[in-house]
């Protein structure tokens, strides 16, 4: 474990305010600057950081700071982002955990739970805003466009010697991950400035200016930890804080009641790829079990599905796991992680919408004419009795 600290405020507002306007090409050994920095943080598989970020705007008299304790991990199987990471500060906490999103309040000590990510859903987090994942995600494009001007200059910050990587950007700033550049309406001249130490090759702060202005927006990343101690696994599942944080209520999902025709799907069986419907069942009994990969509720649900499959399954019992989240390579790890007995099927969340699931794991009991006896929880007794008189 390399542990790097840097317990000074990096006075770098000098440096920021010398020549910002950068001449035409980059020489080679500035480039390769460059090109070591962004190896180096495609190299890192985790890493925790303070991280705190502070913006300053004189013209609109605005100050604002934030700070907290970061923990990425690149070197899961990340399907969306190519990360997951956990980050605390005094107004609460935020978990992104390759499936799932959520976030605490300390204040009224309730946690907001986003199932189905997009990309777009990072943008907005404090934690993510000109981070250590924006600079390992945008790099090889800064790098790669000849349109982009770069400089490295050197410096010393209490006696310790430090890069200035400067590059250019012309209407356009990288996004909160760093995936893209994000375009301005207007015409701005960004510059931007990464610190980085000369003896870890690892950044310690980004700064950000525009032409014309004395707005200043700065992160700085201190006690810097290569491959830190993990967090607990529990520690990942929304599922863990239940109950000490209320989940802040959403627009209201009402699970499909008992009674009900089922609606038929059509998904695919992830270990043959075929096509399944729920009309090729009938005359069956059907149990669907609505899951996500990054679910400790679903993880322990496993066992208690095997039991029935392999008690009433030569009977006649259908059980088919629903994932429409999770891709298949990350559906085969968990199948066969936790030792599944069941068809496990995907597609499209319309099957999640026209059953009304919200959460995870849901269970959906079906009997031989479609229609749903019951919709809940994993209640194994009432379950169990059910299966049992509709064989």
């Amino acid at each position: 474990m390399k542990n790097f600290c840097y317990p000074f405020r990096l006075m770098l507002l000098l440096s920021v305010t010398v020549s910002t306007g950068l001449s035409a090409g980059t020489p080679e050994n500035d480039l390769k600057i460059f090109r070591k920095l962004s190896e180096k943080l495609q190299s890192v598989k985790t890493i925790s950081y303070h991280y705190t970020r502070e913006f300053t705007y004189p013209a609109e008299d605005y100050h604002s700071k934030s700070e907290g304790e970061m923990y990425v991990d690149f070197s899961k199987e990340n399907d969306l982002a190519g990360f997951r990471y956990q980050y605390r500060d005094t107004t609460g906490f935020s978990v992104f955990n390759s499936t799932e999103l959520f976030e605490t309040s300390a204040e009224d000590r309730t946690i907001q739970i986003k199932n189905k990510v997009m990309p777009s859903d990072f943008e907005g987090l404090s934690a993510l805003y000109n981070s250590i994942i924006t600079l390992r995600n945008i790099l090889p494009a800064v790098i790669g466009d000849q349109t982009i001007v770069k400089q490295v200059k050197d410096t010393l910050i209490g006696k310790k010697p430090f890069h200035v990587l400067n590059f250019q950007t012309q209407d356009r700033y990288p996004d909160y991950l760093g995936k893209r550049f994000t375009v301005t309406t207007e015409k701005i001249t960004f510059y931007n400035k990464i610190i980085v130490d000369k003896k870890s090759f690892l950044p310690v702060s980004y700064i950000q200016l525009k032409k014309g202005s004395r707005d200043i927006n700065r992160t700085d990343f201190s006690h810097i930890v290569l491959n830190p101690t993990e967090p607990k696994e529990n520690s990942w599942y929304y599922s863990t804080y239940l109950k000490e944080y209320k989940e802040k209520k959403r627009e209201s999902v009402k699970l499909i009641d008992a009674g009900q025709v089922a609606p038929d799907f059509s998904l695919v069986q992830n270990e043959t790829g075929e096509k399944v419907s729920l009309q090729q069942f009938r005359g069956h009994p059907v149990l669907l079990e609505f899951w996500i990969r990054n679910c400790s509720y679903c993880i322990k649900a496993v066992p208690e599905l095997n039991t029935l499959n392999t008690r009433y399954g030569v009977s006649g019992l259908k059980i088919l796991a629903i994932n429409t989240t999770d891709s298949q390579q990350a559906i085969h790890q968990f199948v066969a992680r936790h030792k599944v007995n069941y068809d496990t099927v995907n597609g499209d969340t319309s099957v999640n919408e026209n059953y009304g699931v919200s959460a995870f794991p849901q269970i959906i009991l079906i009997d031989k004419q479609g229609i749903i006896l019951y919709s809940g929880d994993l209640n194994i007794p009432v379950l169990d009795a059910m299966i049992g008189k509709n064989l």
